[in-house]
């Protein structure tokens, strides 16, 4: 008899024969179309306001369009060209730049380098510990003690995936101080990853990596005296290192930066239930600690509220969701006075300027009718004086604000119209139109125009916003087959009404729907909140609402839908077929954890809590419990490196399918990470669903 292992190795071949029956993208019925329909489009003109410039003392704006500059009287609107050649245009005026970001390495990762602010002096971390390079050029080790779980000046992957934060050394202004991490995750169990799978020997590569009700690193912070260490070349140098007590150890430290004079060391510290964050600050000097603001919600909190410090570095803005919508307050480093800045019934989005001068704080927001359309806002940097500045239900971006804070340049869009750019009056009124895209941009290609629809939640009462594509042939008369593009989950929303080109894919023969569901953000604490302890639930239900509301309309055929999606989308794809396989027929999906379980403990922690605390959320969200119900077309991708949603999600799934004896298709890449798969994904992706959902360009019941 052929042994498991036998067995699981000619399962193994068999699938990979089956997956291997791929058509070529370009080679698809219907590719040659899209190929065609995407470059026609991507030559279609758009508005092209490249450069904006005031000139107040001359009540103009000068604008920059196809190369040559114009000038607008602010008063009547009027616009003249510029002089050919004139080269009096007014020096630009950017406003001042919000928080620095500081990109990493690498996904996860945190910069081994970090250099003083006048570039005179480095700190560098590896191998553990930590080395200065103090102005006089002399390299020396400032620990010594650092070991493989036990390092000075970084984090760990989990801290600079989930937290964002992608450094691990801070300097002074005045680089007499440098704060770096002490960080200990020698009780973080490890995972093991093997690479090097298509050369003759593997290795290893190993991670600490928490998960769910596993021990956390504990991040420690210090600080060196790097004035009184590089003047005593010959001491101990731990005499000039300075412990900062931040509290207890099962708790998140990050978000680090020293105040603009140097006198104070921000960090935020976040309890592991994610429902307690308080920004704290440490007197440089005595490395007191003092809370600065705390967020306290019943489920869970953003880890990185948006926070601007004014020019004077003592008063900052603070993003909060006390109320249940995120809005604005005015903080200072030195008292506990708050003056809060928004309100309303309806998320602000990001900050936009701030104008000192004027006294005035613009910032995006949500108030339309429309909830996902940005509208810019004002207000008073004592609180007074909100006003919506934009007139109309569409997206509004790209926003410039004059120095006097009196007027505003502004693009407004929607997914089936092009950007259009205009100058506006604080009253909300169209002084000039300084660009505007032609608006028949899918008529005169004769293409069907993107939608942006409006459905209910499975609760019948939510509202859910989504996008539809169509293909260049739709004809409602026929039948189309459908296939949801999903991501779905926290953090990050997908559903914008912005200006859309064609989908390529739609070629094929499908009709593409993407939707944000309840769970995602941009909508208030309520409507995020609304998949708190059960991931799978609420989102999964809506995309299922959505569907079967989209079935409704003339030409999109119910009963064949697929769906697909990557990371948390993969999760959402396998999870269809388990769930609602009455409504999906096919899935294809890309690197999903399969298990929340097997993810890691900050992200997962956030939105469900520990396995001991919240069993039956786990259980209920599993693909991997639930495999025996999974049905339908099954099509499982994941990438051998994937160091974030690791491959063994992959394995779980085929290993409990294999057991049911279940069909499916699986494509393995030895050399991929968390995606990046390549064009053969996208060739065996979508012959899959050609072949499964008998799509055709033409809108007949075909296959390849």
């Amino acid at each position: 008899m052929m042994g498991s292992l036998g067995m699981f190795a000619l399962t193994f071949m068999l699938c990979a024969i089956a997956c291997a029956d791929w058509i070529p993208f370009d080679q698809l019925p219907g590719a040659t179309r899209s190929a065609s329909i995407v470059e026609n489009f991507s030559r279609a003109p758009t508005e092209a306001i490249r450069d904006v410039r005031w000139d107040m003392a001359k009540s103009a704006l000068w604008f920059r369009k196809d190369g040559s500059w114009s000038i607008v009287d602010l008063k009547s609107g009027a616009i003249t060209p510029a002089i050919e050649g004139d080269g009096t245009a007014p020096a630009s005026s950017r406003p001042r730049p919000t928080r620095r970001t500081v990109m990493a390495p690498s996904r996860g990762r945190q910069q081994p380098i970090a250099l003083s602010a006048d570039g005179t002096m480095s700190l560098e971390s590896h191998d553990g510990n930590l080395f200065l390079k103090c102005d006089g050029g002399t390299k020396r080790a400032v620990t010594t003690d650092g070991t493989a779980t036990l390092r000075y000046g970084t984090a760990s992957w989990v801290y600079g995936e989930e937290l964002d934060q992608t450094t691990g050394m801070w300097w002074s202004p005045n680089g007499e101080q440098c704060a770096f991490y002490r960080f200990d995750d020698s009780k973080v169990p490890a995972y093991m990853l093997l690479s090097g799978l298509t050369k003759l020997r593997t290795e290893v590569q190993t991670e600490r990596y928490p998960k769910p009700g596993d021990p956390n690193p504990v991040a420690g912070l210090c600080v060196l005296d790097v004035k009184g260490f590089c003047a005593d070349p010959q001491g101990d140098p731990s005499t000039h290192i300075r412990t900062i007590d931040v509290g207890t150890n099962d708790q998140y430290i990050y978000g680090v930066e020293y105040s603009a004079t140097g006198d104070q060391l921000i960090f935020h510290r976040l309890n592991r239930h994610h429902d307690v964050l308080e920004l704290c600050s440490a007197d440089s000097k005595s490395g007191v600690v003092r809370v600065l603001v705390r967020e306290e919600q019943p489920h869970w909190n953003q880890h990185l509220p948006e926070m601007d410090f004014l020019a004077d570095g003592r008063r900052f803005i603070w993003a909060t969701e006390r109320s249940g919508f995120k809005q604005y307050e005015l903080r200072s480093l030195d008292s506990p006075t708050v003056v809060a800045l928004t309100t309303g019934s309806f998320p602000a989005g990001r900050i936009v300027e701030v104008n000192e001068d004027a006294g005035l704080l613009f910032y995006s927001a949500f108030p339309a009718q429309t909830q996902i359309n940005p509208q810019l806002m004002s207000v008073h940097l004592d609180g007074t004086e909100q006003r919506r500045l934009t007139p109309d239900d569409v997206t509004y971006a790209r926003f410039r604000i004059s120095p006097d804070g009196k007027f505003f340049v502004a693009s407004d869009e929607t997914i089936s119209r092009p950007p259009a750019t205009k100058l506006y009056g604080s009253d909300g009124k169209v002084i000039a139109a300084l660009a505007q895209s032609p608006e028949d941009v899918w008529s005169s290609r004769k293409l069907p125009p993107p939608e942006l629809v409006k459905l209910k939640a499975a609760d019948g009462v939510t509202d859910i916003y989504g996008t539809l594509h169509f293909p260049s042939t739709f004809d409602p008369e026929k039948s189309w087959p459908l296939i949801v593009d999903v991501y779905g989950g926290p953090y990050f929303e997908n559903i914008f009404n912005r200006f859309s080109a064609p989908r390529a894919e739609c070629e094929l023969g499908f009709v593409i729907l993407r939707i944000d569901n309840r769970g995602t953000p941009g909508r208030g604490k309520e409507f995020e909140d609304a998949t708190y302890l059960k991931l799978g639930g609420p989102d999964m239900d809506d995309q299922a609402a959505a569907v079967r509301q989209i079935a409704t309309r003339p030409g999109i055929d119910g009963s064949r839908v697929g769906i697909t999606g990557m990371s948390y989308g993969g999760y959402m794809s396998a999870l269809a077929l388990v769930r609602y396989p009455d409504v999906f027929k096919a899935a294809v999906a890309r690197s999903g954890p399969m298990d929340w379980r097997q993810y890691d403990s900050i992200y997962t922690e956030r939105f469900m809590r520990t396995p001991e605390e919240n069993k039956a959320g786990y259980d209920d969200g599993s693909v991997l419990v639930h495999a025996d119900k999974l049905a339908g077309k099954f099509m499982l991708i994941h990438g051998m490196q994937d160091d974030n949603v690791h491959p063994s999600n992959g394995w779980a799934i085929a290993q409990k399918l294999y057991d049911r004896d279940f069909s499916f298709d699986m494509l393995f890449f030895p050399k991929a990470g968390h995606g990046g798969y390549g064009q053969s994904e996208e060739s065996a992706m979508w012959t899959f669903f050609v072949r499964e959902l008998k799509a055709s360009p033409n809108g007949a019941v075909g296959t390849p």
